[in-house]
């Protein structure tokens, strides 16, 4: 009620400095009055206004709006990513971290070098590989001798069976050697030659944005440790709680609508592509999954928004809450009068008409309103102030003359 009287007040003190404007303007002219006796009578259900009073009172004009209100399932729920776009790094070896090459935030590409970590046992197992190589070597050479003089008849079976274990151990040594070594990323070559490296590189396994770093320089990590969230935004999309009484209105294909919980102006819009197979127990609802349009990247994984799912393409004929006003139990809205020849001499002057309206589904700051009687659908009407018209059409009412 406060707000309604200061609104008043303030609206009173606008009106008063017009008035007392067009009383002095008006004094001179009392001696022509007769000229305009053919004028018509204001109608009752007009309101004229300035130019200026329009500046003053903030008055926005605007057409319908055909939105989709009655047709939508309201829902809330969090950006996700799907398993194969988030990847939680690792070490395959304990050791200290020996560098850290990237920020959180970087971008990276599918197999880029994170970070590095060094151990003793990195270098052990490359001498182990080389040790069993060059061993391996020797033993084949033994074996293939042994099978010879086996076909001479000069050595024993026997002995040719052992020649021949010992180099089928050592064959499976080194295979267990060389994937252990690819396991940790080093190269072979290198590490057939000798050139031995005392760390091993932390790499992504996709491309996408640095999300979290949860080590420091000098930092001893665990191979069951997380060292680096990595996360591509390309595929975000909502998981949506629907209930139970609107689910069987949800498909697949529907239009999503949503903004972000913390910043209702944001608009954003998606696409159903995937409903859940079961029932959450809480909430209690059902999870809709829906694509969206993340061009920018802004859009990041874990935070909140409100949607409306969009079940029917209908849409109805609406207008901003602010522009429907409440008077005697019914609701109105002010349409501009189209000026006619007659008023091209008054171009700083504005004439609204109020129209009886019914009002339907109300939805994201607009309402259904069904005029009285058809509009044309270039007309203009109040869509921001109309309670300004209304407190000035009351003051009006019961007095004589334009109701400036």
């Amino acid at each position: 009620m406060k707000t309604i009287t200061y609104k008043t007040i303030f609206l009173a003190l606008i009106t008063c400095a017009f008035t007392a404007c067009s009383t002095v303007d008006e004094a001179p002219q009392a001696d022509t009055h007769e000229g305009h006796e053919h004028e018509e009578e204001p109608n009752e259900d007009e309101v004229h206004l300035l130019q200026k009073q329009m500046e003053v009172m903030d008055i926005e004009m605007g057409k319908f709006q055909f939105l989709n209100l009655s047709t939508t399932v309201k829902s809330n729920g969090q950006l996700e990513l799907p398993p194969q776009n988030k990847a939680s790094v690792s070490s395959i070896t304990d050791g200290r971290v020996k560098s850290i090459l990237v920020l959180e935030g970087d971008f990276v590409k599918q197999g880029q070098v994170l970070a590095n970590v060094e151990h003793p046992d990195i270098i052990e197992v490359q001498e182990a590989y080389m040790t069993t190589q060059s061993k391996l070597q020797y033993a084949e050479k033994d074996y293939e001798r042994a099978k010879s003089l086996y076909a001479d008849s000069v050595q024993a079976l026997k002995s040719l069976q052992l020649k021949e274990s010992e180099f089928t151990s050592l064959q499976a040594k080194l295979n267990g050697l060389e994937a252990r070594l690819q396991l940790l990323g080093l190269e072979m070559e290198k590490v057939s030659s000798g050139d031995f490296v005392s760390s091993v590189a932390i790499r992504s396994p996709i491309r996408g944005y640095v999300r979290s770093i949860d080590i420091t320089m000098g930092m001893s990590v665990l191979p069951n440790q997380t060292l680096f969230e990595i996360v591509d935004n390309d595929h975000i999309h909502i998981d949506l709680n629907v209930y139970e009484k609107d689910m069987n209105m949800i498909r697949k294909g529907q239009k999503v609508v949503f903004s972000l919980t913390n910043d209702a102006d944001s608009v954003f819009e998606g696409e159903v592509f995937a409903l859940g197979r079961a029932f959450e127990d809480e909430p209690k609802a059902m999870v809709v999954h829906a694509e969206i349009d993340n061009p920018d990247g802004n859009l990041l994984p874990g935070m909140y928004v409100d949607a409306r799912i969009v079940t029917n393409d209908a849409k109805v004929r609406a207008l901003p809450n602010d522009a429907i006003v409440s008077d005697g139990g019914l609701s109105y809205i002010f349409v501009l009068k189209p000026k006619s020849s007659a008023d091209q001499g008054h171009k700083d002057e504005f004439v609204f008409r109020k129209i009886e309206v019914n009002t339907g589904a109300k939805d994201i700051g607009f309402t259904e309103v069904v005029p009285a009687y058809n509009l044309p659908e270039h007309a203009q009407m109040v869509t921001k102030g109309a309670f300004y018209l209304l407190a000035e059409m009351k003051k009006g009412e019961g007095g004589h003359g334009h109701h400036h």
